[in-house]
């Protein structure tokens, strides 16, 4: 690029030097390693406008990420950088570009979302929906095999989905691939794919990303292999560790310097991942010194609750009602993270004692796919916009005004259409929707979400509960990964932009016993100089001096 161009400099701008080397490389395939707080998705914004600046045509561009959420935020930073509309522009996730490529080579069909499928699943009489939802899902996803009274549920569902000429989130990777294969999809292939979060794609994706690389095709896979927490989903880190073999001359970067959480974050959280053996090596430095993490042991859950319910109320300033004190933090500064949505449960039976305002993770999941479902019992009529006739379906059916705001918003790219012109679009854009788009992590409340949900967000204080053996790691059975339970609690961490708190509980009921536990065999990974000790007495926090050294 050349140097002197104000729009490579307005391009650039505010990028390190390796950021930018990642942004500039003209190699074909390229693996970008980028650790928590590295700005991946800066780069990958500014390696899209500088191609679109290059006079790459958009229409030959394809970047996919696995939420929607990081889709629209890509989307806004490179509208950001060239001014092109976010309607032209190919960022998706693996299933929203499955889906378009399908519309231009097969007959018009029918997308069902997860709520239609437990609602046909429901129709066929299974004994559990939910479990058997899961299940198929598994089977498509090549996880697992149906045999016995599994095949013949999901030899009934398959039946039922071709009776309404309808597809399932599940099918639309397959399909696109027999589209690909058969040479069917024409326009569908791009000049340049770049891929977010590679350690999490599973066969299927890393197939599909493979056919659409062929002939000249460039591929930048981006992520960091200590990040790779979804095996359950069918996610393998063979792809990421493999990707010089897939694509010989493959170059790769490491973004190693972290600009969200301060140092001695940053240094635990690698000493803890280095336990890992099935990673690659990487370096990372905090960019911030200082930070805090702090180690609570309480006597059991309910002591556990409150002293997280009284830490953000010092921390707040102290609370009336709902209005904060003097502190310059917001509610939604904060996050609670657990390892099981049964603690995000409990827990948040505590908070709603309290003064302070949360949201769960999980609160309209039921909720969302009934109303999906109510809409399309409903046809509108004139021409009403969709966000009104959305409010209007709302307050009849006596939803919470805050779960109606959720739907506005979501349809907020459609203000300026009739509800009648874009209803079935919107049903599709539902569908594609996954719990974690859903998150309402912009109010102004603290979070309680489960480690898997907070994946890609931030905060600046994060208590992460429940930290004992059993719990954090998992194990249930006597069964666990322990690299993927170290990886899912190094996310975790990674969350934490200034204070980490890890709070246990001598006592918790798990698996309708109480138990005596013992803190997380995780803990002993720390090391013991950067971790300040809080001892809990019955009416009062007292804290032991704070250690000054090296990230001070």
């Amino acid at each position: 690029m050349n140097d002197t161009d104000p729009m490579d400099s307005f391009i650039l701008e505010g990028l390190d030097a390796v950021q930018q080397r990642a942004v500039e490389a003209s190699s074909r395939y390229i693996l970008i390693v980028a650790p928590p707080g590295s700005g991946k998705t800066r780069v990958l914004s500014a390696r899209f406008a500088r191609l679109v600046k290059e006079g790459v045509n958009p229409d030959a561009l394809l970047a996919v990420t696995f939420t929607n959420r990081a889709a629209k935020e890509m989307k806004e930073r490179i509208t950001a950088l060239t001014g092109l509309s976010r309607r032209i522009l190919d960022i998706s996730t693996f299933h929203g570009f499955s889906l378009q490529l399908l519309k231009k080579t097969r007959p018009p069909f029918s997308l069902y979302g997860r709520y239609d499928t437990l609602r046909l699943l429901k129709e066929l009489g299974v004994k559990s929906p939910s479990a058997s939802a899961r299940m198929v899902s598994a089977v498509k996803n090549g996880t697992i095999q149906a045999a016995g009274e599994d095949a013949e549920v999901c030899s009934a569902y398959a039946g039922a989905l071709k009776r309404d000429n309808a597809l399932d989130l599940d099918d639309l990777i397959p399909e696109a691939i027999k589209e690909l294969e058969a040479g069917a999809a024409g326009g569908g292939l791009k000049s340049h794919i770049m891929v977010d979060e590679y350690q999490d794609i599973n066969p299927l994706q890393a197939r599909l990303v493979r056919l659409l690389a062929g002939g000249p095709a460039s591929v930048v896979a981006i992520g960091d292999p200590d990040q790779a927490i979804y095996s359950f989903r069918g996610s393998s880190l063979k792809s990421f560790l493999e990707f010089q073999a897939e694509y010989p001359g493959a170059q790769i970067i490491n973004l190693s310097r972290n600009y969200r959480s301060a140092g001695k974050i940053v240094f635990a959280s690698g000493k803890l991942i280095e336990n890992n053996l099935e990673r690659l090596k990487k370096d990372s430095s905090p960019v911030r010194t200082g930070g805090e993490i702090l180690y609570a042991e309480c006597a059991d859950e309910r002591a556990e609750s409150e002293f997280i319910i009284k830490e953000i109320e010092r921390m707040m300033g102290g609370l009336t009602s709902q209005t904060a004190g003097d502190s310059e933090l917001n509610f939604s500064n904060f996050a609670v993270l657990l390892r099981t949505n049964r603690q995000v449960e409990t827990l948040a039976e505590s908070f709603s004692r309290s003064s302070i305002p949360y949201y769960k993770t999980g609160e309209d999941g039921k909720s969302f796919g009934d109303f999906i479902l109510h809409l399309k019992g409903r046809r509108p009529v004139g021409d009403v916009t969709l966000t009104d006739f959305i409010k209007e379906e709302g307050r009849l059916l006596g939803l919470k005004e805050d779960l109606v705001e959720t739907f506005v918003r979501s349809a907020s790219d459609y203000r300026e259409r009739t509800a009648v012109e874009v209803l079935d679009e919107y049903f599709e854009e539902a569908a594609l929707t996954e719990p974690e788009d859903r998150l309402d992590i912009k109010s102004d409340r603290v979070s309680l979400l489960t480690l898997h949900m907070a994946k890609g967000l931030e905060f600046k204080v994060v208590f992460i509960a429940g930290f004992e053996d059993g719990v954090v790691p998992y194990v249930k059975g006597g069964e666990t990964s322990i690299e993927e339970e170290r990886r899912l609690f190094y996310v975790g961490m990674t969350r934490a932009r200034d204070t980490l708190y890890l709070v246990s509980a001598q006592r918790r009921r798990l698996w309708g016993e109480a138990l005596e536990s013992a803190p997380s065999r995780f803990l002993k990974e720390l090391p013991d100089k950067l971790i300040d000790r809080v001892s809990i007495e019955k009416k009062r926090v007292k804290r032991r001096p704070v250690q000054k050294g090296l990230f001070d």
